[in-house]
């Protein structure tokens, strides 16, 4: 089955033993948490703690799915060669990005030979640039200060199947056009759903960003388990594809797309810029009166409930101010004794939807309407 966004009336379906598998698209350690980037991980964040109250949840993260790319190991390449000896782990997550950005501008062209060697190490050992290393840790911190449980940023795993496996699975399917004899490229073939062809390795032998998640999941693919893709809208294209992919597999599969959050009313790439100053690290750091309760309910009641799945609005500090003195308020008044389980998985239940996972946006709206749900200790701990 597949559902690209399940209708408000949807309630959950019980999962009994089977497994959620939440595969949310993985952040290249290049730049800074961007607002589009707290979006996606506060909406997996209430997810996973919420579904998890109904039935088994797995996160799936990988770091080696956003490394071996040509994405990172370019940018990377690119600071090995202008500034050989810099000391990484001195700068901020600011410092790094606007290289990033300063990088895309220069519209740089690769000799693809050049990341042969980066690609074979980040694929064979786990190797991060101290650049991307240094981002890790900054990304640790913020997200451990906005109780996001960390999904694996610190660990090296490999990915669950190498290349040649997984095109030969493919291929097998019938999912490949692969001219590598011919020295060409490999597309991934959806035309049988109506989709276009997708480059899944280039005339280089380098892969796209797509090839990693395949190695990644396709092997997790077992009877009675839901995998959940959570990606954003520009995504959405290569998503559909593979939800089809994984469904000729026998998976069945959801999806969760989320809109990007504008920037002073314009929505582009982190590697374009104009995220200064409104980073995961900003915000953490802005002056205010509220504890770290209150900064962790109040960001969740903003990414989550006033920006909505689709939310069109830009970002707005002062928006954001008052989410977090609301959250301090609603605190405020919270019961100190313990609510009840059963009610609180028959609340979560009423709030889910029919792929088996609980809407964060239902619930946390649950939190700011005219009659809103008291704060109680076991949905505190959904949020914090």
């Amino acid at each position: 089955m597949s559902v690209a966004a399940p209708p408000q009336s949807a309630r959950a379906t019980p999962r009994g033993h089977g497994e959620l598998v939440v595969a949310p698209v993985t952040i290249t350690p290049t730049k800074p948490l961007t607002p589009t980037h707290v979006k996606g991980l506060l909406w997996t964040d209430v997810l996973v703690k919420a579904s998890s109250r109904l039935g088994p949840v797995r996160l799936v993260w990988n770091n080696r799915m956003a490394t071996v790319t040509t994405q990172s190991t370019a940018f990377w390449h690119h600071l090995d060669r202008t500034e050989p000896g810099t000391d990484w782990s001195t700068l901020t997550a600011t410092d790094i990005g606007e290289r990033y950005v300063r990088y895309h501008a220069g519209r740089p062209r690769t000799d693809p030979r050049a990341l042969d060697d980066y690609l074979a190490r980040a694929d064979a050992t786990g190797w991060i640039h101290p650049a991307g290393r240094r981002m890790l840790d900054l990304w640790r911190a913020e997200l451990r200060l906005l109780g996001v449980a960390d999904p694996g940023l610190a660990v090296d795993r490999p990915l669950a199947t190498g290349a040649p496996a997984v095109l030969a699975r493919l291929a097998d399917r019938g999912l490949l056009i692969d001219h590598r004899r011919h020295g060409g490229p490999v597309h991934l073939d959806g035309t049988r759903w109506g989709l276009p062809l997708r480059r899944l390795v280039g005339n280089d032998g380098h892969p796209n960003y797509l090839l990693p998640i395949l190695r990644e999941l396709i092997p997790m693919i077992r009877p009675g388990r839901t995998f959940l893709l959570v990606c954003d809208d520009d995504l959405s294209a290569d998503y559909v594809l593979l939800d089809r992919v994984l469904g000729a597999f026998g998976a069945r599969v959801a999806r969760l797309s989320l809109s990007r959050v504008p920037l002073a009313g314009t929505t582009r790439s982190s590697r374009y810029g104009g995220w200064r100053g409104v980073t995961l690290g900003d915000l953490s750091a802005e002056p205010g009166t509220a504890d770290r309760a209150a900064y962790r309910l109040g960001m969740r009641l903003y990414f989550t409930g006033v920006l909505q799945r689709r939310s069109a609005q830009s970002f707005r500090l002062p928006l954001l101010r008052r989410c977090v003195g609301r959250a301090a308020r609603l605190l405020d008044r919270a019961p100190a004794e313990a609510d009840d389980a059963h009610d609180m998985e028959q609340t979560l239940t009423r709030l889910g939807t029919a792929p088996g996972y609980v809407d964060p946006y239902r619930l946390t709206t649950s939190l700011l309407g005219r009659h809103p749900l008291p704060p109680t200790p076991h949905l505190r701990a959904l949020y914090t």
